[in-house]
C-alpha cells in the first residue's frame, strides 16, 4: 500500500518532464488514493463482515492490481486520475482487513503490541521502500516500467496472501457476520474513542513534522537546515514503533509506554517552541521521533480491546474511517489557524493540544470499559 501510494511522488520529476503533468495534477494522483477513505474503510468493514477477511483483502488487492494496470495504460488525465481512486479503496480496504486479521491473530497475547507496531511501520516502509527503488527503476529500465511496478508488486503480494494466510486455529476459519449483529453502542462507543487517539496522535506528528521548518526558519534557522533537521522526527518515529510494542509487552502496566510517550511529547513539543533556533540541534529532533513513536504500537490494541471478534471487521472499518476523516481535515485547520493567529508555532501548540486530547480520551476508553456491557450506554 505505501509502495504504490508513493510511486507517483518518487516519480515526480520524470512525470513533469515526459508526461508535461503539472504538479498540481501530481498533487492530485497522489491525494487521490486516500480522497476515498472514509467511505472506503466503512464499506471494507460491512464488506469484510459479510464475505470474510481474507476475501476481502484478497479483492482490495485485486483491485489495487488492476488499476495500476488500467492507470498505466490510462490515456488522459481524467482516466488515470479516476483508477487512482479505485486503487486507493481497494488499498483501504486491505489496510482495514489486515489490521483485523492481525488482531485476531495476536488477540490475548502478550506480543499484541509488538504486532501491531510492526503492522503500523509497514506503511512508511513501503513509502521508503518506493522512493528507493522506483526513481532507479524508472532511470534505467524507463517510465513505463517504473509505473507498472507498483501493480506486479500488489499482484504479487495478492498471490503471496492467497497461498500462505491461514485463520488463526481459535477460528477455525473466516469469522463473518452470522448472528453477531452490529456493534453494541458500548462497543460502538469504544471504538470511535480509539479512533480518535489514533486520529488525534497521527494528526499531532503532522502537526510537528509539517510545521516545525517554519518555526525554524522564523528563528532564523536556515531552510534547509531546519527540514533535515526535522526529517529526523520522522525517521526515528518510524523506527521507535516497534519498540512500543516491545516496552508494552515487558511493561507492568500495557498502558504506561503510550501514555509516556504522550507526555514526553508534549514536553518536546513545549521544549521546540520555547528554545527557539536551538531546537533545530539533530540531537532535540531525534530526541522528539524516539519520543513519539513507541505509542503508535500500543494505541493500535485498543479497537482489538473494544470489542467482539465476531464483529472485528467492523470494528476496524470505523476505527480507521475516523483516521481517515481527521487526515482529511486535521492539516487544513492546522494550516488555517497558522494563517489566523499568524504564529509561526500556533500549529505546534495544537499538537501539543492534541496529545493532551489523547490522554483524556484514553482515560474515557479505560473508564467506559470498567463500566461493563451491562451498564455501559444502555447496552
Amino acid at each position: 500500500m505505501g509502495f504504490q501510494f508513493q510511486a507517483v511522488p518518487a516519480l515526480a520529476a520524470q512525470l513533469t518532464a515526459d508526461r508535461a503533468l503539472s504538479f498540481a495534477a501530481l498533487g492530485s494522483l497522489a491525494g487521490a488514493y486516500l480522497l476515498p477513505g472514509v467511505v472506503a474503510a466503512l464499506g471494507s468493514g460491512w464488506l469484510g463482515q459479510r464475505l470474510g477477511d481474507i476475501r476481502t483483502a484478497l479483492w482490495g488487492l485485486g483491485m489495487m492490481t488492476l488499476a495500476g494496470v488500467c492507470g498505466w495504460l490510462a490515456e488522459s488525465f481524467g482516466a488515470a486520475l479516476l483508477w487512482r481512486v479505485v486503487a486507493g479503496c481497494g488499498a483501504v480496504g486491505l489496510n482495514v482487513m489486515l489490521t483485523k486479521m492481525a488482531a485476531d491473530w495476536f488477540q490475548d497475547r502478550d506480543d499484541l503490541p509488538t504486532a501491531m507496531g510492526v503492522l503500523v511501520s509497514s506503511w512508511p516502509a513501503g513509502i521508503a521502500l518506493a522512493m528507493v527503488v522506483v526513481p532507479p527503476v524508472a532511470l534505467w529500465m524507463g517510465l513505463g516500467v517504473a509505473m507498472i511496478l507498483p501493480a506486479v508488486v500488489a499482484g504479487a503480494a495478492l498471490g503471496l496472501l492467497a497461498l500462505v494466510w491461514r485463520a488463526p486455529p481459535s477460528r477455525g476459519g473466516t469469522v463473518r457476520t452470522g448472528s453477531a449483529g452490529w456493534l453494541t453502542r458500548r462497543e460502538l462507543a469504544l471504538v470511535l474513542i480509539a479512533g480518535g487517539i489514533w486520529a488525534l496522535y497521527n494528526t499531532s506528528l503532522i502537526a510537528v513534522i509539517a510545521w516545525t521548518p517554519g518555526l525554524l526558519q522564523a528563528r532564523g534557522v536556515d531552510a534547509i537546515a531546519a527540514a533535515a533537521a526535522v526529517s529526523l522526527i520522522g525517521w526515528l518515529a518510524i523506527l521507535s514503533v516497534a519498540a512500543g510494542g516491545w516496552l508494552a509487552a515487558r511493561s507492568p502496566w500495557r498502558d504506561l509506554p503510550a501514555l509516556a510517550c504522550f507526555g514526553l511529547s508534549i514536553a518536546g513539543y513545549l521544549a521546540i517552541i520555547a528554545s527557539g533556533a536551538a531546537a533545530a540541534s539533530p540531537w532535540a529532533m531525534a530526541a522528539m521521533g524516539l519520543v513519539f513513536g513507541p505509542a503508535a504500537a500500543v494505541i493500535m490494541t485498543l479497537p482489538v480491546e473494544a470489542s467482539r471478534p465476531q464483529v472485528r471487521a467492523l470494528t476496524m472499518g470505523l476505527y480507521l474511517a475516523v483516521y481517515y476523516l481527521f487526515m482529511g481535515v486535521g492539516p487544513p485547520m492546522l494550516g488555517a489557524l497558522r494563517d489566523v493567529t499568524g504564529s509561526a508555532a500556533a500549529p505546534l501548540h495544537a499538537g501539543a493540544a492534541m496529545l493532551v486530547g489523547c490522554l483524556v480520551l484514553w482515560a474515557g476508553f479505560r473508564g467506559l470499559q470498567r463500566r461493563g456491557p451491562e451498564t455501559a450506554l444502555g447496552s
